[in-house]
């Protein structure tokens, strides 16, 4: 053979391990799995409409998938434990499993977050009448939060800590969201707390029947917190939302988070970011809190903890387009 066609042949094998590489990269790149089961709430709770949407998604994509019973952290130990592939909670969850904070009985730190979807704010409603204007004026006032262990709870008492104070600084108890608004409602506490869905029904039921205000979170308490906790976001309650709270009211958010455990194939997280992101329309229409939801929301949780198949179709995208490693 001349040495003009042992080049030509070494050219034509070049080229041919060439496209087999990009070949199997690319099948790499992506990998149905074979079934999904998502970890969502309560039997009739949005989340588990949402999860049964979702589910429906999948399955018109190819992958059969199922709503499955949970609760914001129990979903976080689900998968962690492997017990199902996703599960829905809020992004601080992640932080107060990867600490074994109650009611975490152990660190959980391999769990990673496929993709953000809506946010549910921090509302803090005082009764007008009760001349609290901060959350520093809370000390030794009646307060119901939530029952120990729920996000509002732990949320709230980070937010005591960025003003100085503990639980043991108020007259505390707790309650579910319907003992709450009924303690508040009868002026047996002077304020409440729930990290709910925004704008919410039962506040503007409850602003209509109380005059109430919100307190807000000011810009340094709000830096002692994302300290503290990186995975709350920064958000506004605008003004008029709630009757009788004219002006907006900075406070904190936490993030809805799709979750798989760290160890899910990097395909298959892969896979699917991509199809939510490519079925996004379809995604708008499961719940109306997601109405406004775009492929930079998916890609962009307050903490990181993106998966690292996730992040890669993210970035690849342009959803995600900033240096950096996943936290």
């Amino acid at each position: 053979m001349d040495r003009n066609r042992l080049l030509a042949t070494c050219r034509i094998a070049a080229l041919a391990i060439t496209a087999c590489i990009a070949t199997t990269a690319s099948l790499c790149a992506e990998d149905k799995p074979r079934n999904l089961t998502i970890f969502t709430s309560v039997s009739g709770s949005s989340w588990y409409g949402i999860g049964a949407g979702m589910a429906e998604i999948f399955a018109k994509n190819g992958v059969p998938a199922n709503p499955e019973l949970g609760a914001g952290l129990s979903n976080v130990a689900n998968v962690g434990y492997h017990k199902g592939e996703l599960g829905f909670t809020v992004a601080p969850a992640l932080t107060v499993a990867s600490r074994g904070q109650p009611p975490f009985p152990e660190p959980i730190r391999n769990v990673r977050v496929i993709a953000g979807l809506s946010s549910s704010l921090m509302h803090v409603f005082v009764r007008q009448d009760a001349g609290i204007a901060s959350l520093g004026d809370l000390a030794g006032r009646s307060f119901m939060t939530q029952r120990p262990g729920t996000i509002s709870a732990i949320v709230f008492e980070e937010a005591l800590k960025s003003a100085g104070l503990g639980s043991g600084d108020l007259k505390l108890s707790s309650g579910d969201l319907n003992e709450q608004t009924d303690a508040m409602k009868d002026g047996r506490v002077a304020g409440m707390i729930s990290v709910a869905s925004y704008p919410s029904s039962w506040g503007n039921e409850l602003a209509n029947t109380v005059p109430l205000m919100l307190l807000p979170v000011d810009d340094a308490a709000f830096a002692k917190l994302k300290s503290d906790m990186p995975t709350l976001g920064r958000a506004v309650i605008n003004g008029g939302v709630y009757a009788g709270q004219d002006t907006d009211v900075p406070t904190v958010s936490a993030q809805m988070v799709l979750v798989a455990a760290e160890d899910m194939p990097d395909g298959e997280a892969y896979w699917i970011a991509k199809t939510l992101t490519e079925n996004l329309v379809a995604l708008k229409k499961v719940h109306g809190s997601f109405q406004d939801l775009t492929a930079t929301d998916l890609a962009n949780v307050a903490g990181g903890h993106l998966h690292p198949g996730a992040e890669k179709y993210y970035r690849e995208t342009g959803a995600i387009n900033e240096p950096g490693a996943i936290k």
